[in-house]
């Protein structure tokens, strides 16, 4: 778990356009136009031209010129705002064969333009785009000639066709930053470039996904992949539909490189296409695919390959498979109707968090980053990913890397916080060509759980008849109660579609008004952050399904330092201000770290204490959700990544760097959970022990009280066995006796150590508890509980002492003891980045912990870790 400093993937400049060799004469012919191109402005004696990187877009050009500066760096934003008030041109030559040109058919086929775009072979227009997230496909045969061709794609900005079509219908919508985005939601782009709540604005242009010619006598237009389970058994049920004068589909199904299946189907007539094929194949000792904590990734790859009389291979394809059934279980209960996600016949409970793009600039999203992010969301017991739908729909590295790891993704439609022209049969017949390209591409993922038609759009953007706030819902039907689920059910067939987060359903698809019922559907509950509820009222909820909540904090001073200059450096500068995007964001995080914690003595302390602050709210609610479970099923918090830095509700800052939450996360969403619910009307700590292991948990729950001099003043320890996926009371600890000081109450003779402690007051007394596993003895979770708020406690300076083992993987083992209660300590590698298996931790006296530590370069000598307990914060 190293961090990934910056995610901005470098581009291979150089041209990748050699030709495959024609060893098959029907073979399909691939020539990559990604690398070198020429970008201009377009206009009168505009002739200066800049390298241009494809995949990339107009900023990150203008950028490696030095025309612009970094928008990261401090109010730079500002100064780059001009970019997307221009037109803008790519050119380059492309050398093409007589060998392309005798295929029967040939297209340019664009990935990702963004987003007015025209396209030109030889300056002939040969097409036209308006939708970043589709693919466009051009025939281009009669255009390209033997020898140097000439590719341009000329791109105009969407101000002026956005202020047009909104003077002539306003399109009422949330986070408007500037009055030049205003009928934003006209166009199909990347809503979160215009600017949201947590990122910067930065409207892009340019070819942003691969280009290439591809020359063929035969295409796979559509593989599909639908999978049939009995006891024991796995079939897959294939289907292809195929343009062009193919007579054999071939399927290979392999398992690590070794073969599983195969079989061929003939190509019989269609009425879709030229033909198609359909082949169903028996995996014999099926290996099945699990979510992240409950089994392994097993994943296999499916060949298909489109063959003519000779048997010369005409067009391939491959697709990755995990065997799986999931579905969305609701039923009726005691509570309601449950939200509940079953996989492979077990529910599940899912843990995870919400995904945004993680650069405005998505083409420089690197490999490093997107492995390091879902790595550190695996690494923390997370299952579930809910790809948000103001952003894109998802890399294939990211649905790659999600397979790999068992992280299940609740997919979006890219609609978020904006009402949409459905009354326009253009804008819908755009949409639809949209779903269908994305429900195609991701359909066969194993980690694929949910379809959901929007973001927020039910929670006040749609109201009986269109106004300036709100849709009419017979429009909103259109789109999210209509087209989108009778295309998920056409082209996918098996994911489960819901048409709004959050969404609660009534039987009529109108005046959905209570939106986050909490008998029924999923819920966004931003009742602390925007409501200014204390945390203790998240133990409250009673959702089925917790879809979106969160609280902001600040990166740690080396990501400050990284945007900023050293007069920037301080909570109310102009800079730290700029780079706050919610209205009221800083005055919120003040006011509750204030509740918490005493006053931060400097910038630095000030920025711990606000991702303690933000990691402590967040675990209110998820151990809170752990202990509901069978009631509230699912927890995922807002957000896991960011964009840009500055205070965000992310949990892994824009430099890669893991922030309190994150620790926290790795804790409170661990297999083996064990939670403490405190009463300070009963004087009791009750203890839970919540277990999201494949199988039953056998494990020993120990306690302990202490004061905060570190005088055990009881403990004891009960072993307990916890089904999968169940949560249990242990027991409430009665501390009743323990809370006030001053008294002479004799205690009872069995406590175990010091049978006549001293009374320790609420301020003095902690309550300790952790679980070990029964067999092994290894810790599993640790928490603790206190009845005073921790700036109330009297805490003492701790002396803390760590030993450094250098362990064969190259990470380093610290061993840490404590001679008084330490709580919430932070390590740190004082000269470098490093990531830790556990950090922000309790430690106990007597309790002996030990962390592995992990850097970048996995240094040799001895590193120079800092500890820095929580009473070094204050003031």
């Amino acid at each position: 778990m190293t961090a990934s400093i910056g995610p901005r993937r470098p581009i291979d400049p150089s041209p990748t356009d050699k030709l495959e060799i024609d060893v098959n004469t029907h073979a399909p012919i691939f020539i990559p136009c990604d690398g070198t191109w020429q970008l201009r402005e377009i206009g009168p004696l505009k002739t200066q031209t800049y390298p241009a990187s494809v995949p990339g877009c107009v900023h990150t050009d203008l950028l490696a010129a030095g025309v612009i500066p970094d928008p990261w760096f401090g109010d730079n934003e500002k100064d780059i705002h001009w970019v997307y008030h221009k037109d803008w041109s790519y050119q380059r030559e492309i050398e093409v064969r007589q060998s392309l040109l005798a295929r029967q058919s040939v297209e340019l086929v664009c990935d990702g333009l963004d987003t007015l775009a025209t396209v030109f072979v030889n300056d002939v227009e040969v097409g036209r785009a308006d939708n970043m997230h589709r693919t466009w496909r051009f025939e281009v045969k009669a255009q390209l000639r033997a020898g140097v061709n000439t590719l341009r794609v000329d791109f105009t900005s969407p101000i002026p066709l956005m202020k047009q079509l909104d003077a002539q219908r306003r399109l009422p919508c949330w986070n408007l930053y500037h009055d030049d985005f205003a009928g934003k939601s006209y166009v199909r782009k990347m809503a979160c470039a215009f600017g949201w709540d947590w990122g910067l604005m930065a409207p892009t242009a340019g070819i942003w996904r691969s280009i290439k010619l591809v020359g063929r006598d035969a295409k796979l237009n559509d593989v599909r992949i639908s999978q049939r389970h009995a006891e024991d058994k796995v079939s897959l049920d294939l289907a292809v539909a195929i343009t062009g004068q193919a007579t054999k589909a071939r399927f290979e199904l392999s398992l690590g490189g070794k073969p599983v299946a195969q079989g061929d189907a003939k190509v019989a007539a269609s009425d879709t296409d030229d033909g198609d094929a359909k082949l169903s194949l028996d995996i014999p000792s099926p290996q099945l695919w699990w979510p992240n904590g409950m089994g392994a990734q097993p994943l296999y790859d499916l060949q298909v390959t489109l063959l003519d009389d000779a048997g010369q291979t005409l067009d391939a394809t491959t697709r990755r498979v995990g065997l799986r059934t999931l579905e969305l279980s609701q039923q009726p209960d005691e509570f309601g109707q449950s939200f509940r996600f079953r996989v492979n016949g077990r529910d599940v409970f899912c843990k995870g968090v919400n995904w945004i793009p993680c650069d405005v600039f998505p083409s420089r999203i690197s490999d490093q980053t997107y492995r390091h992010l879902l790595d550190s969301a695996a690494d923390s017991g997370m299952n579930m990913i809910r790809v948000w739908g103001g952003g894109i729909y998802e890399d294939e590295r990211f649905y790659d890397l999600c397979d790999e790891r068992g992280l299940m993704i609740w997919q979006d439609f890219m609609f978020a916080c904006a009402t949409y022209p459905t009354f326009d049969p253009a804008f819908m017949a755009n949409v639809e060509a949209e779903a269908i390209d994305n429900i195609r591409r991701i359909r066969h993922r194993a980690c694929l759980a949910l379809w959901c038609g929007n973001n927020e759009l039910e929670q006040g953007l749609v109201a009986e008849t269109w106004t300036n706030s709100a849709m009419s819902w017979e429009d909103y039907k259109k789109l999210f109660d209509e087209l989108l689920p009778a295309l998920v059910t056409e082209h996918d067939g098996v994911t489960p579609y819901w048409p709004c987060s959050p969404h609660t359903p009534d039987g009529e698809g109108r005046n959905r008004r209570n939106f986050n019922d909490p008998t029924i559907g999923d819920a966004h509950a931003w009742s602390v952050w925007f409501g200014g509820q204390p945390f203790e009222a998240q133990r409250d909820w009673n959702y089925r399904f917790m879809s979106e909540f969160g609280f902001q904090s600040f990166p740690e001073p080396r990501s400050v330092e990284a945007f900023t200059k050293p007069e920037d450096r301080s909570l109310t500068s102009w800079v730290m201000d700029y780079h706050q995007r919610c209205g009221p964001g800083n005055q919120t995080i003040y006011k509750y770290l204030l509740e918490w914690f005493q006053p931060p003595k400097d910038l630095e302390s000030s920025l711990w204490l606000t991702q303690l602050t933000q990691a402590l709210c967040i675990e209110f609610a998820a151990d809170h959700a752990r202990r509901l479970q069978g009631r509230m099923d699912g927890l995922l918090y807002w957000q896991l990544n960011d964009l840009w830095p500055g205070a965000t509700w992310s949990s892994i800052d824009v430099y890669g760097r893991w922030k309190a939450l994150q620790y926290f996360a790795k804790r409170f969403f661990a297999p083996v959970r064990v939670s403490l619910l405190e009463s300070n009307e009963h004087g009791t700590a009750t203890a839970f022990v919540s277990n999201h292991r494949p199988d039953a948990a056998k494990v020993v729950l120990h306690w302990r009280l202490t004061d905060t001099g570190g005088t055990t003043l009881e403990e004891g320890d009960e072993p307990v066995t916890i089904a999968s996926q169940s949560c249990v009371k242990v027991r409430a600890l009665d501390c009743q006796r323990f809370r006030q000081r001053g008294g002479s109450a004799k205690l009872p003779g069995d406590v175990r150590k010091n049978p006549h402690p001293p009374i320790a007051g609420d301020r003095e007394l902690f309550v300790w508890a952790w679980a070990t596993d029964a067999a092994s003895g290894e810790e599993l979770s640790r928490t603790l509980a206190t009845f005073a708020k921790p700036k109330h406690l009297l805490l003492r300076t701790p002396q803390i002492e760590h030993k450094l083992t250098r362990r064969d993987d190259g990470a380093w083992d610290i061993e840490l003891s404590t001679d008084v209660p330490a709580p919430w300590t932070r390590l740190a590698l004082a000269d470098g980045d490093a990531t830790f298996s556990d950090n922000f931790l309790h430690l106990c006296p007597n309790l002996p912990a030990t962390v592995t530590m992990r850097t970048s370069d996995n240094i040799k000598s001895q590193p120079n870790v800092t500890i820095q307990p929580l009473v070094s914060l204050w003031s």
